[in-house]
């Protein structure tokens, strides 16, 4: 019997295919199970890959994780990026990311459920030079000082998401000045005018590309000082802006989030 190329391609599509629906079939399965292998020997053997695997499905399936020693069973220099948005963050989770993720370039803190100290935030910042991503949301212990030592420490960042931590404030715009940031939110916090007017004509002035900073003390007067260039998308929702005439002639803007006021 003869078979065509064409048919030749499709068996060995779909036998590639196979290993791979295979693959994600296990690492959900022990997922959603991997409380019952909490004492199994095996769980410490697993290859890095697969151990991100299975990190990467109880974040965003599983409803994160709650347990510290299960997430330290798990954890390996491999890994790179870790979401602990929906799991339960302590001390011990921040200390043993520290300890066994050297690599670590993104970090999302946002919307877990905060037991942490500033004993245990202070590990980010001081074991991750090669982070590029922060999110960490309604924090009261993230402060300008946390903002200073961050920025020192990790000179690499590209994304900086602060939202609602009440305790950041102009005088962070210092420590901000020198890094590429990309994409910085800073909304609900505590800037204003000064910030933007510090940054502006600095290196992070002239790299964003995507900031928030809605329901702050900023005014048109304020916006107009960013050189608005680089900038495609922004979000002032909440401030005191009557009109856009500060943005000029910018062909790059793709999105703006605004409240007009009455």
């Amino acid at each position: 019997m003869q078979v065509s190329s064409g048919e030749m391609a499709t068996r060995e599509n779909r036998l590639r295919k196979q290993p791979c629906s295979l693959y994600n079939s296990c690492v959900r399965f022990v997922a959603r199970n991997l409380k019952r292998y909490k004492h199994a020997e095996f769980l410490d053997r697993i290859p890095p890959m697969i151990k991100n695997s299975i990190i990467l499905n109880v974040t965003r399936a599983q409803k994160g994780f709650h347990d510290d020693e299960l997430l330290g069973m798990l954890l390996n220099r491999q890994l790179t990026r870790i979401n602990l948005s929906s799991s339960t963050i302590t001390d011990e989770t921040l200390l043993a990311l520290a300890g066994q993720c050297p690599n670590l370039k993104s970090l999302i803190l946002t919307q877990g459920e905060y037991r942490f100290t500033g004993t245990g935030l202070a590990t980010v910042v001081q074991s991750f030079p090669l982070l590029e991503q922060l999110s960490v949301k309604e924090c009261d212990l993230v402060d300008d000082a946390f903002v200073a030592d961050l920025a020192h420490n990790c000179p690499q960042l590209d994304l900086l998401d602060l939202e609602s931590c009440a305790h950041v404030t102009d005088a962070s715009a210092e420590a901000i000045k020198p890094l590429q940031l990309t994409k910085l939110n800073l909304s609900r916090t505590k800037i204003s005018d000064e910030f933007l007017s510090a940054i502006a004509h600095e290196r992070c002035g002239g790299t964003l590309e995507d900031l928030n900073v809605g329901y702050c003390k900023i005014s048109g007067a304020g916006l107009g000082k960013l050189p608005w260039e680089t900038i495609k998308y922004i979000g002032f929702e909440g401030c005191e802006v009557d009109d856009l005439e500060f943005i000029g002639m910018n062909k790059n803007l793709k999105y703006i989030q605004w409240t007009i006021a009455n």
